[in-house]
């Protein structure tokens, strides 16, 4: 077996899980079957690429890091059930791999949304999502409405997925130590969504304008964001269509009431629709550092 690597790139946001009772509670959250097939985003060093490999008749691994990549493929030349991709997670074309696919991933802070939405769109491909977040972030992916965490990223990932809460991982289970604490969550993308047909890019416009200003009412936010298209007078009819508080905000909506304020908004602001389907950055949003 190949020497330990000790080297990191500090603008990948390389971290690497040191804790083996950390993987093995991955390894519970995975419930991974003897005939699931496996992808893991960003092995490092290998040390949950060696756990998984014993439990699953095929292992994909990515790595965007050359170094270990190179490494991995060394450590696991005999084993001919272990892939290992050199390559970035964020723009892989992931139809080149079996599906269904279990993700499991300890995802670098610095692009790990960028790759958690890089495979919802492959969405249809995966069974299951088990991927390790910093905590904050993965706070919002979990949140219900009515909480301060809840927001337009809560709202993106819950469209697709239902998302659910394993447990917290102290910075100290990491090599080197990072300033934050990490989570780990499970994605299950919607075979179907659960949502009435709905243009996705006019949605995901309409959402991350309605939480342009948090402390603003959903009627003012969507006011100021429209204001050639929509009047108070109209908007007043949707929300009692829609039996919403004229004085609702943004994080008072889950995510069916905001599908059904995108589908009553549509046919008032024509125009801003049509130029949302061109929006090639509709689901960009703030993340915290």
């Amino acid at each position: 077996m190949p020497k330990k690597i000790s080297y990191h790139r500090k603008r990948l946001g390389q971290v690497f899980l040191r804790d083996p009772l950390v993987v093995e509670h991955i390894l519970q959250s995975t419930a991974l079957a003897p005939d699931d097939t496996v992808l893991e985003i960003g092995p490092g060093r290998g040390t949950l690429t060696t756990a998984l490999a014993q439990r699953t008749h095929a292992l994909y691994a990515i790595e965007i890091d050359a170094r270990y990549a190179r490494t991995l493929q060394q450590q696991f030349a005999s084993a001919s059930h272990v892939h290992i991709i050199e390559a970035d997670a964020r723009f892989y074309d992931y139809e080149s791999l079996p599906q269904p696919l279990v993700v499991v991933a300890n995802l670098p802070y610095s692009m790990g949304m960028a790759i958690v939405q890089r495979l919802l769109v492959f969405r249809q491909r995966l069974s299951r999502l088990v991927i390790m977040l910093q905590k904050e972030v993965a706070a919002r992916l979990t949140t219900l409405p009515n909480s301060s965490t809840y927001g337009a990223l809560s709202v993106f990932m819950q469209y697709y997925a239902r998302i659910t809460h394993n447990f917290d991982v102290s910075r100290h289970a990491f090599a080197p130590v990072p300033a934050v604490d990490s989570s780990v969550i499970t994605l299950r993308p919607f075979p179907a969504l659960p949502w009435p047909a709905c243009d996705d890019r006019w949605l995901f416009r309409i959402v991350k304008n309605a939480f342009a200003h948090r402390r603003k009412t959903l009627r003012a936010n969507l006011l100021a964001a429209f204001p050639q298209a929509l009047t108070r007078t109209a908007l007043a009819g949707i929300f009692t269509d829609l039996a919403l508080n004229e004085h609702a905000r943004a994080q008072e909506l889950s995510v069916h009431q905001f599908v059904q304020l995108a589908q009553a908004l549509q046919s008032l602001c024509r125009a801003e629709r049509e130029a949302a389907s061109h929006d090639m950055n509709f689901m960009d949003t703030e993340l915290p550092p």
